[in-house]
């Protein structure tokens, strides 16, 4: 292999030479073979200093011959590919009219041309439409319609002394044609990997004019299409840098463990080229030093160097080194410096390592002999304000969340990362599943020629670029544990190809990819969206034969995360399961205002003329917004990812077992607080120290905690793990593991019931009952309660009374497995003009009873309610709902739905909290009282659904400013929503059918489009159906999160209880 990627590369700077004088650029993008011309060979990522101390400092502008060409750039546009500038790259070529634009930045996001989002269509292609290519023909892409950039800059150069001169664009999207003072330097294809180019016999001293023309469409998009935005440009730094003639020109530190996993065993290949003409007399000298700059390895080798390239290699062992893992990242400074043959330094680099073992050993993958669980995300480069540009302050915030909720590894999906984000990786401690930037989804899988490119060997070439670029780049990095070839571009020769490439080049690290299934070429199975089932299925297979890692599961589109627990229940309980990857880290939305001047987070469809190409929403599918706000699904991930469980609890002797679920950290790092709440206030607290070996369980005791006998209190207990000394974004005091178990059982207590007259008045329309304080009308034709006024206070406004509502605003679950279709008959029963039955008013010993049914036909089913009205206009309010049809599908949600009066501002619950939950994703809600403003409850997800639901409620009050308000007692429990938004603002049941995935999908609808009303829209709850999650395109939430009758009813109950102030308020809750 290593002969015919040599003689490729050859093959392609000979080729390169000529396609560069020939006249049909058409033709040079459109070859798979041409993948870059003068491009320098791909080498690992460091910075070369003039001595050492400036290396260890790590400063390259000011202790190395560096300089960044970031920011305003002169920018022309042209959508016809034949329109572009022609002379462009002569510094006599006047720009002074071209528009300015920053670099890095994606010119898409800077006003010229259109993002375009698909997920697996090719964004050059749309049938039907003539710009486009009715259908993918690789190579070519469209002839004449081709968005061409072409940039322009100015730079003074120093004079750094007859090196060597590189430019280096460490990330450009396009086909790139890069040009200084006029004369042709390079082209590049291939995106996120650094374009780099030697330009000693173009530049000079002084001013340089710095050019480059790059084409949105080249045949290095049939091997880009991922999931993302399509967007062009620089998408990361662009600078010139020298080195000496004989210079550095690569490294290898191969950093495994010895078999005991005490000693790190240093084999380190560095590799000269010598550019000067002459052989010449060189020292090359590493040292390895700990982090308080303690020497603790060292060596050097002097020698003759000839002109080319010459390896040499250093072995040693380091005793008791301080070993790397994502819960340990212990880093040494590998410094690298060479001399002349005077002894004075020529040039010096610094780069961290880490010494670390990872193989797969009896069908596991351990890293130090440990069989790790991935707890992982995949992640997009993304930044809703500039596209594929990710500063290093968004990054820096990235890494904070990652730490916060427990992520211990990213999958870079589908490309490698820029190289910062290895450094970040290496030091804050992170698995990196490493991936090479090639998907050809829009191809397919089929393997005949002409359809997938994974099996075309015209595409070899263009594969192996890719992959050597990402390897050779990122080989030093520690945080690297799993190499990946791609993602969804099928499997054949080219893979088989890259596969043996890596394991030749790199046998330290397994390799991985998806569409390789249990094929020979891939180490472990990495399937994506596997049901639990399938995966228990694969663990209980004897035939079973490597670890599985989900490279993507857990699909995190708008609301979603559902039954994650239960996912992790079944990992943890096998040991060929280990882990894997939520779909994905965040939102890519891109920040766009309509036409009143409104900001929101804009997704495919969005831009551009009628036949686009676009999948819509589909990359709205992050654990976070853009802007790296979480969302309540973010924070069930890191209940579920947290490390430490507490369990089998006994509330009755006061033990519970606590399981050390790191590999690598004792318990003594952490302090375990206990606090006991009745009710939800906290009534005692204390603190447990103790040492506990990794992997380890220990049971512990808690003294003197409340009876466990059922009781009309309802005591919990919660443990918290808190860490003792401050880490990375983590105080003193922060707590990485949270558990709340109950200690007894809670008992509703009987309500007296009041004593008192109820007047009964009737009329032709209604049924008006009053008392001392209150009033309550039941309007006759529809059996609802339309007034309930309360001291002078109504609560039902405009008479939107309770009434029967089976629906919820479609999440994007929902439309990918079609319930606007599959269930709407729960839609309509929602919104029938109910007719009661045997509506009734009947005097009771304490009160009045109201009572009605109403039928639905259609369903061969009704609803049951009665109010019990009492004499302090207290209502019971009792509800069945009894269906007699076995054919119905399943339900979205039963329970009540009533309006009131904006006022009423201000809500107090007891139940999971204090952010939104359901019954398939509230593992991360505590039950207790919380409180916050109606106006709070609403969670802005990008595309308006369903939202701000609350499950295990016993009760709940929404009180306006004064005090006033209404209390709602659960019978039992119940789940409740309360919003300014109502159900049809989140639902406006407006449809487009032409994405092919997601049928029945909401028109483009955002943010700013769901207005808050002056009104506060209330839901009583028996259940509402889990949101799911496994995928959006077809899964349901899984049977037990789900609502069926059929046939079959269930009932519950709740009182309402009005009350003059927050202190009435209080002692109701009891009372009733």
């Amino acid at each position: 292999m290593k002969k015919t990627s040599v003689f490729a590369s050859l093959f392609l700077v000979m080729v390169g030479g000529a396609f560069a004088q020939n006249s049909d650029r058409y033709a040079e993008i459109t070859d798979p073979k041409v993948v870059s011309i003068n491009k320098e060979p791909a080498r690992a990522s460091f910075i070369s200093y003039k001595d050492e101390d400036s290396a260890l400092a790590g400063n390259p502008t000011s202790g190395a011959d560096y300089l960044l060409l970031n920011g305003k750039w002169k920018f022309n546009y042209v959508e016809q590919f034949n329109d572009r500038p022609v002379d462009f790259m002569y510094p006599s070529y006047d720009v002074s009219k071209w528009k300015d634009i920053q670099v890095p930045g994606n010119w898409e996001m800077q006003g010229f041309g259109d993002p375009i989002y698909t997920n697996v269509p090719y964004e050059f292609v749309s049938a039907g439409y003539s710009k486009y290519l009715q259908h993918p023909m690789p190579p070519y892409v469209p002839k004449e319609w081709n968005p061409t950039g072409t940039y322009r800059r100015d730079f003074d150069l120093p004079d750094w002394n007859g090196k060597d001169i590189f430019l280096s664009a460490d990330g450009v999207k396009g086909a790139a044609y890069f040009y200084l003072n006029g004369k042709f330097v390079g082209m590049s294809k291939a995106a996120k990997a650094p374009a780099r180019f030697n330009i000693t016999k173009y530049a000079k001293p002084g001013k340089n004019t710095l050019a480059v023309q790059i084409h949105r469409f080249s045949d290095g998009n049939y091997l880009e299409c991922q999931d993302f935005w399509r967007l062009t440009g620089f998408e990361r730094d662009v600078y010139v840098y020298a080195q000496p003639k004989v210079r550095l020109a690569d490294f290898f530190a191969r950093t495994p463990l010895d078999d005991s996993f005490k000693n790190g065993m240093l084999d380190l290949d560095i590799t000269l080229n010598n550019t000067s003409g002459t052989v010449q007399s060189y020292t090359v000298m590493y040292k390895v030093l700990d982090k308080q700059g303690k020497i603790v390895a060292d060596g050097e080798e002097k020698r003759s160097v000839s002109e080319g390239l010459s390896t040499m290699n250093f072995k040693t062992i380091l005793p008791n080194v301080a070993a790397w893992t994502a819960e340990t990242p212990n880093l040494y400074t590998l410094q690298i410096t060479i001399k002349d043959g005077n002894g004075k330094i020529s040039e010096s680099i610094a780069n961290r390592i880490g010494f670390r073992t990872v193989e797969i050993k009896d069908k596991q993958l351990l890293v130090n002999g440990q069989p790790i669980l991935v707890k992982g995300v995949n992640i997009h480069e993304h930044n809703g304000y500039t596209g594929h540009y990710v500063p290093e302050e968004l990054m820096q915030k990235d890494f904070e969340l990652f730490k916060k909720y427990n992520v211990n590894t990213v999958r870079t999906s589908h490309y490698p990362q820029p190289e910062r984000f290895y450094q970040l990786c290496d030091e804050y401690g992170l698995y990196v599943i490493d991936e090479a930037n090639i998907e050809s989804h829009g191809m397919g899988y089929n393997i005949q020629k002409g359809h997938s490119l994974a099996n075309n060997p015209d595409w070899v070439d263009a594969h192996m670029d890719r992959t050597r670029s990402m390897v050779e780049r990122d080989k030093n990095h520690p945080s690297v544990i799993i190499w990946s070839l791609g993602n969804e571009s099928g499997n054949g020769v080219c893979f088989y190809d890259t596969y043996r490439w890596i394991r030749e080049t790199d046998p330290s690290r397994p390799i991985q990819y998806e569409r390789a299934g249990m094929e020979w070429n891939t180490d472990i199975f990495c399937p994506m969206y596997s049901s639990i089932e399938g995966i228990r299925n694969y663990a209980t297979n004897k035939n079973s034969d490597r670890p599985l890692i989900l490279c993507e599961y857990a699909h995190a589109m708008g609301n979603s995360l559902g039954n994650f627990q239960d996912y992790w229940d079944t990992i943890e309980k096998y040991d060929l399961l280990q882990g894997g990857c939520i779909w994905d880290w965040v939102d890519q939305g891109l920040i766009a205002k309509n036409a009143k001047g409104e900001s929101y987070w804009a997704y495919g469809g969005d831009f551009g003329e009628e036949g686009t190409p676009t999948d819509g929403d589909f990359c709205i599918n992050g654990l976070v917004y853009p802007d790296r706000k979480v969302k309540p699904h973010t924070i069930e991930m890191g209940k579920v990812y947290q490390n430490i469980k507490f369990t089998d609890f006994d509330p009755i002797q006061g033990t519970v077992n606590i399981k050390n679920g790191f590999f690598f950290t004792d318990l003594s790092k952490y302090d375990i607080v206990y606090t006991i709440t009745a009710d939800g206030k906290a009534i005692k607290s204390g603190n447990i120290s103790l040492s506990l070996a990794p992997q380890q369980v220990k049971q512990i005791k808690v003294e003197e905690l409340p009876s466990a006998q059922p009781a009309s209190v309802d005591y919990r207990i919660l443990f918290e793990v808190r860490i003792k000394d401050a880490e990375p974004f983590l105080p003193v005091g922060y707590a990485i593991a949270r558990e709340q178990m109950p200690i007894n059982t809670y008992v509703k207590e009987r309500a007296e019931l009041p004593q008192g007259s109820i007047s009964v008045k009737e009329d032709k329309n209604s049924v008006i009952l009053s008392g001392k304080d209150f009033k309550v009308v039941f309007d006759k034709s529809s059996g609802f309660m339309t007034s309930y006024r309360y001291k002078g206070t109504e609560y039902i406004l405009n008479g939107f009374g309770l009434r029967p509502v089976f629906w919820r605003a479609p999440l994007d679950n929902d439309y990918g497995w079609d319930t606007p279709n599959r269930l709407r008959v729960w839609k309509d029963a929602t919104y029938q003009n109910l007719v009661p039955k045997n509506f009734a008013v009947e005097k009771t010993e304490n009160g009045v009873m109201v009572s009605c049914s109403y039928p639905y036909r259609r369903i061969n089913s009704h609803w049951n309610v009665s109010y019990r009205v009492f004499a302090d206009g207290v209502i019971n309010v009792d509800n069945t709902f009894t269906v007699n049809n076995k054919d119905v599908p399943a339900i979205p949600r039963i329970g009540l739905r009533m309006q009131m009066p904006v006022d009423f501002t201000d809500l107090t619950y007891y139940g999971r909290g204090p952010w939104e939950n359901y019954q398939d994703r509230k593992t991360s809600c505590f039950v207790g009282e919380y409180s916050c403003r109606v106006a709070d409850m609403f969670e802005p997800y990008i595309r308006p659904q369903e939202n701000s639901h609350r499950t295990d409620v016993i009760w709940f009050s929404l009180s306006d400013k004064k005090g006033k308000g209404l209390l709602v007692v659960a019978d039992d429990k119940l789940e409740m929503n309360v919003s300014n938004y109502t159900l049809e603002s989140l639902d406006s049941g407006e449809f487009r059918d032409d994405i092919p995935q997601r049928p029945s999908v909401l028109t483009q609808r955002h943010t700013c489009d769901a207005k808050s009303q002056q009104l506060v829209d209330l839901f009583i709850d028996y259940k509402m159906m889990g949101i799911g999650g496994d995928n959006s395109w077809g899964a349901q939430p899984r049977n037990e999160y789900q609502i069926k009758l059929n046939p079959g009813k269930v009932s519950y109950g709740f009182t309402l209880v009005p009350y003059d102030t927050r202190a009435d308020r209080r002692s109701f809750i009891k009372q009733y």
